[in-house]
C-alpha cells in the first residue's frame, strides 16, 4: 500500500529522503540475473583515477584500481521489462535501481559514466559495512612477497663516561677545635 497522493508504481516504493539511481547491468554487473529486488548489494568501481594519463607514473605504478564505493545497498528493481518482444515474452531488463541517499546517487551518476561498475551481492543479514582498501591491477601480479625493508640508519650514542664520584667528608668537632676529614669511595681514586 502506498502513501495517499504517491501514485504508484516504483515511485510509491521509494522511501522519503532517498532516491531511486538506475545502473546499466548485463548479465555479469547484475550478478548473473541473481540481483532481484529486495536484495542488497555492493558496488564496485573499476577504471583509472581522474588526472591519470596512460604515461603518468601512477599508471604505470599501480595500473587499474577497484575500489569499493557502496556498502549494503538495496535494490529497488531488477528484472523482467513491461516491453514483449515479437515472440511475446518479456525479456531482461539491462537495468536495476538502487535504494540510495542524494549524495550517493550523485556519487553512483559520476561513476556511471567515468568507471566500469560492479554489483556484488551480498548476504541481506550482513549489514556491516568493511574497510576495504583500493586494490591496483600491479597487486594481483605483483610478487608475492614484500619489498625489500627500507635499512634505517642507526645513530648509537657513546655511552657517557662515568664520573667519579666526589669524595666524601667528615666534620670532626674536638671540643672547640673542627677538623675535616676527606675520603674517597671505592669506586673513586684511590
Amino acid at each position: 500500500m502506498a502513501a495517499a497522493g504517491s501514485g504508484g508504481g516504483l515511485a510509491a516504493t521509494i522511501p522519503e529522503g532517498m532516491r531511486a539511481s538506475a545502473v546499466r547491468v548485463d548479465d555479469v554487473v547484475g550478478v548473473a540475473g541473481f540481483v532481484t529486488p529486495g536484495m542488497r548489494v555492493d558496488v564496485l568501481i573499476a577504471g583509472l583515477p581522474p588526472n591519470s594519463g596512460a604515461n603518468s607514473a601512477r599508471v604505470q605504478d599501480q595500473g587499474t584500481l577497484v575500489k569499493t564505493l557502496l556498502q549494503n545497498i538495496q535494490v529497488l528493481s531488477a528484472g523482467q521489462d513491461i516491453q514483449r518482444d515479437a515472440e511475446g515474452k518479456p525479456h531482461p531488463v539491462q537495468v536495476v535501481n538502487l535504494l540510495v541517499t542524494p549524495e550517493q546517487a550523485e556519487t553512483l551518476s559520476l561513476a556511471s559514466n567515468q568507471t566500469k561498475i560492479q554489483l556484488v551481492l551480498r548476504n541481506p543479514l550482513d549489514t556491516k559495512i568493511a574497510e576495504v582498501p583500493v586494490t591496483a591491477m600491479a597487486n594481483l601480479f605483483g610478487d608475492s612477497t614484500p619489498p625489500p625493508p627500507v635499512k634505517q640508519r642507526i645513530v648509537v650514542k657513546a655511552a657517557p663516561k662515568p664520573v667519579a664520584p666526589p669524595p666524601f667528608s667528615i666534620e670532626v668537632y674536638n671540643g672547640a677545635k673542627k677538623s675535616e676529614q676527606k675520603f674517597s669511595t671505592p669506586e673513586g681514586p684511590q
